[in-house]
């Protein structure tokens, strides 16, 4: 582990949750602190960054670090923790050799253009996590799926869903089940072809039925090369939100001159745009048009007579890929949005904007049975200012009308994504629990600590680990136990 200085009587920064976790771990968590919960039973999968340097060298940004899979197992009044890299071609090569040998988001292979030139970067697996049709799969936007056996956490390979899924197409991090169907929802960026004013960005959608099979593929084309990272759905729309970050320079990139990184930016004249999906056609059926500004993440969505009702995470900027670039800096800050929501009208093309909290925050989630109707809770992450708060520091419980309740840990306490889980048998929205992976700077430890869903400021147990766990980024429950 680095050393970060402290000066006198300063928490420990979260630099040390981004330190490498390289090895791979399985074991039944004890002690435990409070009493487990009797109605909570499944696993909750995560994924994030495993490691942020490979050998002696630092990754060029956050998002190139290896995919490490987190599982912690509910059953029988235990809980079972274990971990595991991604086996993809990035993981095993650099591995072996302790070096750079892909290119990533932000990270150049040594040897100047020569050694990047026409190479896109890898797919590190490292974003997000999905259980459809049986598979248990590593989401990151910038390639296919990759599936993992979601009992030992063993990689079993790239999955194209038996070669629907183009070799040139990508699939987002964030999709969505339509709870109606069972069909599972995503999209990732893509080109539609030559224009006469050059390549033609898109979005590339795709339906996958409750048995795996891709059925439904739609593009739809854009003025701009996007940074679309998430999307909702209703019970018949989805719906995109294509904001003023953009990909400027991609040709730089072929080179080998430019990272990805170096590309990318936030432009105020570029308007927002939204574009509403009917699901079962496939076609943009509605489009609007706001003021300049980013949604990276998204809560859920639901329709209202002639409306949608649409919750996330708005931003007007992205100096958070500054602090990205270089994650040790000892004066990054990882920046959080504002909770937004949007009413759009399918009649009339109205459209309303209003801020919901005013507590800075970031990576929404709700209970997932509600994906696409009307639901009233949503929790976050959020940044609160206790003399730490380079990290996210603190969870937050929003109701519908914007009553929040702020949960704040200890300075130099460090969490993450909360997690809803429904409790056995539940029945009411917010009867279930909040998980939330916490870094202990002071220990240089994480555990899990479980917080009632419904009174967010009672905390039922803390599940100690043995080592920290690097800040990740997005996970599910599911109430499946895997042998």
């Amino acid at each position: 582990m680095a050393e970060h200085a402290l000066g006198q009587n300063e928490p420990p920064s979260h630099h040390g949750g981004l330190e490498n976790l390289d090895e791979e771990h399985s074991y039944w968590i004890d002690p435990i602190e409070g009493s487990l919960p009797a109605d909570l039973r499944g696993t909750f999968f995560r994924n994030g960054p495993g490691r942020q340097r490979i050998g002696d060298t630092q990754y060029g940004h956050w998002f190139d670090g290896d995919g490490m899979l987190c599982a912690f197992t509910f059953r029988d009044g235990r809980v079972h923790f274990k971990n595991a890299y991604v086996r993809t071609p990035k993981y095993v090569a650099e591995t072996e050799a302790q070096a750079i040998k892909y290119r990533g988001f932000g990270t150049q292979v040594p040897g100047g253009f020569l050694a990047n030139l026409g190479k896109m970067p890898a797919n590190p697996a490292n974003t997000n996590t999905v259980y459809h049709a049986g598979k248990l799969l590593a989401l990151n936007e910038g390639g296919h799926p990759w599936e993992v056996n979601p009992g030992d956490l063993s990689t079993v390979g790239d999955y194209d869903f038996n070669g629907a899924l183009g070799k040139s197409q990508v699939f987002s991090a964030h999709g969505r089940t339509h709870p109606r169907t069972g069909d599972y929802i995503n999209f990732g960026a893509g080109m539609a072809g030559m224009t006469l004013k050059g390549p033609q960005p898109c979005l590339n959608v795709y339906r996958i039925n409750p048995q795996g099979h891709l059925f439904k593929k739609a593009q739809i084309p854009l003025a701009n090369f996007p940074f679309a990272h998430d999307f909702v759905i209703t019970d018949k729309y989805a719906i995109f939100f294509i904001g003023s970050i953009v990909f400027d320079g991609m040709a730089g990139v072929m080179l080998g001159n430019k990272t990805i990184s170096d590309v990318v930016k936030y432009d105020p004249d570029i308007n927002m745009h939204i574009y509403v999906v009917d699901l079962d056609t496939m076609a943009v059926v509605k489009q609007f048009e706001t003021g300049h500004g980013a949604m990276i993440h998204f809560g859920n969505a639901f329709e209202r007579g002639d409306e949608l009702v649409i919750d996330g995470m708005h931003q007007t900027g992205f100096e958070a890929n500054a602090t990205l670039t270089n994650v040790f800096n000892p004066d990054s800050r990882f920046n959080g949005g504002f909770y937004m929501r949007y009413t759009l009208n399918m009649v009339d093309g109205s459209m309303r904007e209003e801020r919901v909290t005013e507590t800075e925050c970031e990576f929404p989630t709700f209970n997932t049975a509600l994906t696409g109707s009307p639901s009233t809770v949503c929790y976050t992450a959020c940044s609160i200012d206790n003399g730490a708060n380079g990290f996210f520091n603190a969870i937050q419980r929003v109701d519908f009308d914007g009553q929040c309740e702020v949960v704040t840990l200890p300075p130099g306490h460090y969490g993450s994504e909360p997690l809803f889980a429904a409790g056995t048998g539940s029945q009411q929205e917010d009867d279930g629990y909040l998980l939330e992976v916490v870094y202990d700077g002071y220990a240089h430890k994480s555990e899990l600590q479980i917080y009632r869903a419904d009174n967010i400021s009672e905390l039922v147990c803390r599940l100690p680990l043995q080592h920290h766990i690097p800040h990740q980024f997005h996970g599910f429950f599911t109430p499946e136990v895997f042998a």
